[in-house]
């Protein structure tokens, strides 16, 4: 599109959801100001599920003339925005959206972790262009899965069952194949990846990362939090289900030891992989550092090192 511009560059912070991103959203909202007078602009969910990326984002595989109509739209409307925010001064924008990476319903229903990425993201640089950095925060797969079990349930869905759980836990599908597919789709945008184990215990470096700047507050706010087991029952029995619910230490426990282990282990692949370079994807100033770190749940205040933490948040 001859009318669309690359001016002013973003960074997109693509969550990824379940990563203490709607605590980091939070403080770039409280900061916008600060920032907007730095020359950093904020988009966050509020901006961009308001229209502002109608047929753009969504499910790649609803393809269709109307929706590539409604895409062209919107991406012409966001390059006057663009055009609008470099004539105040704008420097950098910020455009944070972890539903760009997909929906929680659609990794639970196929059982994978962001299966449909890789067009979503195609979509996205094909409308957005002048992306010149993406950040991303991974989790260790079984924490992560379990946090979003339970987003899930407190939103009206049963549990998961034992074959999701299984498909769950023996799915090739990690961090790396994530990461691999934006690099492909955003192939001259520079990659930062961080750790929910560090993001989660270092907020405002988290915050001083994406920005370069200070956060209003060290302390980041604990929004969007994971209910903890006896709120996922009373949630389950208000509903009539009248099934048991897996429970060990009072936190919501679907995955035997045996699929944590081979969630873990994973995990520590793709971070083993992630501090090496990533074959070249990721500068290895802009991977994970390795702690140590504090785990944000009560009750463990104990320092340390992120590879011991495995399984925080």
């Amino acid at each position: 599109m001859p009318h669309m511009t690359c001016t002013p560059p973003v960074t997109l912070h693509l969550g990824a959801h379940r990563t203490a991103t709607t605590s980091l959203q939070g403080m770039l909202a409280a900061r916008c100001d600060h920032l907007a007078a730095r020359g950093i602009a904020v988009w966050g969910p509020g901006r961009t599920r308001d229209g502002l990326l109608a047929g753009i984002a969504g499910d790649p595989g609803r393809s269709g003339g109307q929706r590539d109509v409604r895409a062209y739209r919107s991406a012409g409307r966001i390059a006057m925005l663009r055009d609008g925010l470099e004539h105040d001064g704008i420097s950098r924008l910020i455009l944070s959206d972890a539903n760009l990476l997909g929906s929680l319903r659609e990794n639970v229903l196929l059982g994978r972790l962001y299966p449909s990425v890789s067009g979503r993201a195609e979509r996205l640089n094909s409308a957005l262009p002048g992306v010149d950095r993406i950040v991303l925060t991974v989790r260790n797969p079984e924490t992560w899965w379990i946090s979003v079990f339970a987003a899930m349930i407190g939103r009206g869905f049963p549990p998961p069952d034992r074959a999701m759980i299984d498909a769950v836990a023996k799915s090739r599908r990690s961090w790396r194949d994530v990461i691999t597919d934006l690099a492909e789709a955003f192939p001259t945008a520079r990659l930062s990846i961080t750790t929910y184990e560090e993001a989660a215990a270092r907020p405002q470096y988290a915050f001083r990362s994406l920005t370069g700047e200070a956060p209003a507050t060290p302390i980041a706010p604990r929004m969007a939090a994971s209910p903890d087991a006896r709120m996922l029952i009373d949630r389950l029995r208000a509903e009539g289900w009248t099934g048991d619910l897996p429970v060990e230490h009072g936190r919501y426990a679907p995955f035997d030891p045996e699929q944590r282990a081979m969630l873990r282990a994973r995990y520590d692949d793709d971070l083993t992989w992630l501090r090496r370079g990533a074959g070249g994807l990721v500068a290895t100033d802009d991977a994970p550092h390795p702690g140590p770190y504090r785990d944000r749940r009560s009750g463990h205040d104990t320092i340390r090192r992120e590879s011991q933490l495995g399984a925080a948040g």
